[in-house]
């Protein structure tokens, strides 16, 4: 029902943001006493803007990682999502436009497979990484960034570092 509402809603939830740190944010700026807020919402904003503004703040925050994993030089060859966020593919198409990158999703995506796996190799269920995952992995679809769309979340995520940046003073003040 959520994600009906917030499909109808256009991307960039007609300039309302979220900020999804409810318990202060790590990566990439290790500050405890940030907090989560919505900012820009208007009387035309419905439970859709609410609900999409949501996966849009969160992938905000993903894209904010990515950034720190770029400045440090990291390559990243793929893209997958796992766990609850991988089940909805409003969430998976927002979160490839934000990231401007094509995105995997598997056919058994919770994040407990990861220890599995790992468990499989330390006791010789599998010879190595490589083979638990040609096990045990399996690509359910890629999901491909909508042009149109990395294009306003570009500008998105602009606005969500600069409204970032200001409600941290305040929040280091209240808090």
């Amino acid at each position: 029902m959520l994600n009906r509402a917030a499909e109808a809603v256009p991307a960039g939830s007609e300039k309302l943001y979220f900020h999804p740190y409810l318990l202060g944010e790590m990566t990439p700026y290790y500050d405890d006493k940030l907090r989560a807020s919505f900012v820009g919402a208007g009387m035309h904003h419905t439970k859709g803007h609410f609900t999409r503004a949501v996966m849009e703040g969160i992938s905000y925050s993903m894209r904010d990682c990515l950034e720190e994993i770029k400045a440090q030089k990291i390559a990243v060859s793929e893209y997958r999502i796992i766990g609850g966020g991988a089940k909805g593919k409003l969430w998976r198409q927002i979160l490839a436009d934000v990231l401007a990158t094509p995105l995997t999703s598997t056919v058994d995506n919770d994040s407990s497979l990861g220890s599995a796996m790992l468990a499989g190799v330390a006791t010789g269920v599998f010879a190595d990484f490589d083979d638990s995952v040609k096990k045990c992995v399996t690509v359910a679809d890629v999901v491909t960034p909508i042009p149109e769309n990395v294009e306003i979340y570009e500008k998105g995520f602009k606005d969500y570092r600069t409204i970032q940046k200001a409600l941290a003073e305040v929040y280091h003040d209240i808090i």
